[in-house]
Formats: C-alpha cells, sequence, structure tokens
C-alpha cells in the first residue's frame, strides 16, 4: 500500500495541538516551507489567546474503535474511563498535518497549514482547509484571509477549489528569499456558492472513507501540555 492509499487500518482525525506536538509539528513544517518558524514560535501562538492550532492525526482504527467495542460489551464508568486513557497511550498515531489560525475583529487570518509531503494527495490538505472553514463559521466570523507564495501553484489551486480569491499582493513578504505574496480571500461563507461548494468538498472527502471526525462537533480549545 502507498502512502497515498487510504486503509481500513487507520483513520484521520484532529485535535488540538499541544506543546508535545511542537517537535513533529516543526518536522513536517521544515520538510514543507524552506522558512520555517523556530520551536519557541509555536510555544507563543499555543499561548495566544486569539490563536488556534490543530493537528491532523492517523491513527490506528482499531486501537480507535476499541473503547466503543468495550462499552457495547458492558464496559462502564470510571473502568471505561481508565481503559480508554490507557489506549489511547497505547496508539502509534502520527502527525500527518496542522493548521493555525487567528482570530480577529471581522475575519478570521489563516496563519499557516502543512501535511508532510510523504502524505500529500490524500486529502489532508482539503481536510485541514474544511476545517478552518467551519471554526471560521463557529465564530461567526464571515470570511478568511491568508498569504501564499506567488510561485506556490498547488496551495493556490487548493485555496481556489474553496472558493478564495486574490485580492492583493505584498511585495518582498517573505524574509527567506524576497518572495512576493498573493493574499487571498474567501468571500462571504454564508453565501450559497460558498455553502454549496464547501458541501461537495466535505463529500468528497466523506467518501475516501479515512477521516473520522468530519462530521463531530469540534470540542472547547484543550489546555496546553
Amino acid at each position: 500500500m502507498t502512502s497515498r492509499e487510504t486503509s481500513n487500518a487507520t483513520r484521520i482525525v484532529l485535535r488540538d495541538m499541544t506543546r508535545a506536538d511542537i517537535r513533529a509539528v516543526r518536522r513536517i513544517e521544515s520538510a514543507a516551507y524552506e522558512d520555517a518558524w523556530p520551536a519557541r514560535a509555536f510555544d507563543a501562538e499555543l499561548a495566544n489567546a486569539f490563536a488556534r492550532y490543530r493537528v491532523a492525526i492517523e491513527e490506528p482504527a482499531t486501537a480507535s474503535d476499541e473503547p466503543e467495542r468495550m462499552g457495547a460489551l458492558g464496559a462502564r464508568g470510571a473502568i471505561a474511563t481508565l481503559r480508554r486513557r490507557l489506549l489511547r497511550r497505547m496508539r502509534s498515531d502520527r502527525i500527518v498535518g496542522f493548521i493555525g489560525v487567528w482570530y480577529m475583529h471581522d475575519q478570521m487570518h489563516l496563519v499557516t497549514i502543512a501535511v508532510d509531503p510523504a502524505q500529500q494527495g490524500r486529502g489532508i490538505g482539503a481536510r485541514l482547509l474544511l476545517e478552518c472553514m467551519d471554526l471560521a463559521r463557529e465564530a461567526e466570523l464571515p470570511e478568511i484571509v491568508l498569504e501564499v507564495r506567488v510561485t506556490n501553484e498547488r496551495a493556490k489551486a487548493l485555496y481556489e477549489r474553496f472558493g478564495f480569491h486574490r485580492a492583493g499582493t505584498l511585495l518582498a513578504y517573505y524574509q527567506d528569499n524576497g518572495e512576493d505574496a498573493h493574499v487571498m480571500l474567501s468571500g462571504p461563507l454564508d453565501s450559497a456558492e460558498s455553502q454549496l461548494r464547501h458541501a461537495t468538498i466535505r463529500d468528497d472527502l466523506r467518501a475516501r472513507g479515512v477521516f473520522a471526525d468530519l462530521d463531530t462537533p469540534r470540542p472547547p480549545i484543550e489546555e496546553t501540555e
């Protein structure tokens, strides 16, 4: 099985990023971008009350499903909770991507998004971007803004699939090589066009059969570790 093929043996779920994830997240960002952030930048972001970072985790489906199976067999209360915690610790899950956003006064700012290059082509980037849309809607923010390198055609194609359009250019925006950045806006998230577009993408991801929490409401922000 190649890394781009989905498998019933694994599933991808999203959760809030913690400090324990920083090393894995930095490894992905360093592989994906030349101007990767230092660890202290992520540490500061996790302490930022106006930011939220989510990671995409690939985990064994059997381990995730075990708590539900035990519940069906009659496990209850404190014992069931303890078993679930132990199983989570035993899982060989791994971070395959992440996203970071800032909550601003009248829009959401997509600060960063990255997928492990070895895992690209599986829809993880689309899943993370859909999460950004959902977070903005939950916060009642009408649109999303982002910056992207003018030469990053793959990223721009993904954003355009979600309805983003170019709104301007920031000259010499990237410090590593002085490259310009396109500023892109999502347009109104509550428009019928946006909702239909995102529903179609959600259906496509659901059909892949590997994204386990597409229709699960996000929990409140977790405390960082």
